[in-house]
């Protein structure tokens, strides 16, 4: 039941690995604010993950490809995570905060291909192992905001690490997908693995579509928290509409593999960014609060539709042997050089203009991206729309 191969460490692995990342990143622009940076500095911050994304995500792609090894080249990146974020928590450095940041969330994302890849090859629904990512990452959304307001920040830390732990834990019980793959067992070259990949057209559009909507949606979720207090609300109100709003997600995972057959991928995509839409233009209206966390449903349902695709057709469209890297470069894309342009971009925005203004114009921004990205999905085929 425990053992290696056993659904507990699947879970256990997936969801302690969302709980990490929650705890360090949903009310991360709150800690920044409170160590006393500006939101220029916090955007620069911030960016860093998404820089040190752009290199870790396809490099440990590249290197789980080439060593046949997805399991073992991420508990290498977890165990480096915990000592980057520990660090983190520690310093009050804005060179020291940015070079900890990017390191932490880096070895995190780079995790992110690696676990699903492990998660769709196991003998379980991926549909059932996810859940408790979206599970574990609403309590601590919840969790991170009750204990900045009651304990204090640097808990938050020691709670990450304690859930890194955790899913070392359960990586050691899953079963390495290379290890049991008898065809291309011969090590890939990188000339090789880009050569096949700017060769599919379906690849490079629907990476083009991540780019644009993961990149707005990683900039308004950064100051989603900033922008909930500028309104009013408090930390644990932050907390509260994340932990919600990513609550939200679980209907879609579990029915994911009925839905997923009954609708087109070019369908789901469109859905997803049409009512993405409509919660940027509702957030530009400067609603209270509260009705923010009315609409919570709207970010979590829409996040998981792209994240569960991108898995499916990353694995679909792209050769076996080449699918790891294909993980890592489009990850590098879309949650890597977009997020860093798209919060370097509403950072400025936030310190030009004064007040709600601005977190209004960078409304209007990620609007614009996310109408750009419903362009490019109307173009995207898949097998129910040739």
């Amino acid at each position: 039941m425990f053992g290696k191969g056993s659904y507990f460490r699947y879970a256990l692995a997936n969801g302690m690995f969302y709980f990490s990342f929650g705890t360090f990143v949903s009310i991360i622009s709150v800690i920044l604010a409170g160590k006393g940076a500006s939101a220029t500095q916090i955007s620069l911050i911030s960016s860093s993950a998404a820089f040190f994304s752009m290199f870790m995500q396809p490099f440990t792609g590249f290197m789980a490809d080439r060593f046949r090894s997805p399991k073992k080249v991420g508990m290498v990146t977890l165990s480096l995570a915990i000592v980057a974020g520990l660090l983190f928590g520690y310093t009050k450095s804005f060179v020291f905060l940015f070079l900890m940041n990017g390191f932490t969330q880096g070895f995190m994302n780079g995790t992110v291909a690696l676990s699903d890849r492990l998660a769709i090859a196991s003998k379980y629904s991926y549909g059932s192992i996810r859940v408790w990512g979206s599970i574990c990452f609403a309590t601590a959304a919840q969790l991170a905001g009750f204990v900045y307001d009651n304990i204090g920040p640097m808990m938050i830390y020691y709670i990450f690490v304690a859930g890194i732990a955790l899913t070392i834990f359960g990586f050691l019980g899953m079963e390495d997908i290379m290890l049991h793959e008898s065809e291309h067992q011969g090590k890939v070259t990188t000339t090789e693995v880009l050569g096949a990949l700017i060769k599919n057209k379906k690849f490079i559009l629907f990476t083009m579509i991540l780019f644009m909507y993961q990149g707005s949606f990683t900039a308004q979720f950064t100051y989603l928290p900033l922008f909930i207090q500028e309104l009013g609300g408090t930390t644990t109100i932050v907390g509260t509409t994340l932990f919600l709003s990513v609550l939200s997600e679980i209907p879609m995972i579990l029915f994911s593999d009925r839905v997923f057959r009954r609708f087109s991928y070019r369908s789901l995509m469109v859905f997803a960014i049409v009512v993405t839409i409509i919660r940027y233009v509702w957030y530009s209206t400067m609603p209270s609060p509260f009705m923010i966390m009315v609409v919570f449903f709207f970010q979590g349902l829409t996040m998981i539709v792209m994240i569960l695709l991108s898995v499916r057709i990353v694995v679909e469209i792209v050769d076996e042997r080449y699918v790891s890297s294909a993980y890592g470069i489009s990850a590098m894309l879309a949650r890597g050089l977009s997020p860093l342009i798209f919060m370097v971009i509403s950072g400025k925005l936030l310190d030009s203009f004064t007040g709600l203004q601005g977190f209004q114009f960078m409304y209007y921004l990620t609007t614009a991206a996310a109408i750009v990205a419903l362009v490019m999905a109307f173009f995207f085929k898949d097998e129910k729309t040739d």
